[in-house]
C-alpha cells in the first residue's frame, strides 16, 4: 500500500503549494469573488486543512491490509 501513501503525499504537497499561492498578495488569484490581487487567508486555511486530510487519509490507507 505504498502507492496510496505516495499519492496522498503528492496531494498533500499540491495542497500546500496552492495554499502558499493564495497567501501571496499581488498575484491574480483564480476562484475568488472579491479582490483577486489580495491575500486570501480563508482559501489558504482550507487548502492546508485539505493537505492534513490527505496526509491522514494516506496514512490510514498505508496501514490497511489488502483483502484477498
Amino acid at each position: 500500500m505504498k502507492n496510496a501513501y505516495l499519492i496522498g503525499g503528492v496531494i498533500c504537497v499540491v495542497c500546500v503549494l496552492i495554499a502558499a499561492y493564495y497567501l501571496v498578495p499581488g498575484v491574480n488569484h483564480v476562484l475568488v469573488s472579491d479582490d483577486p490581487l489580495g491575500r486570501h487567508v480563508k482559501h489558504a486555511v482550507a487548502f492546508l486543512a485539505l493537505a492534513v486530510v490527505a496526509l491522514v487519509g494516506a496514512r490510514f490507507a498505508a496501514n490497511t491490509e489488502p483483502r484477498l
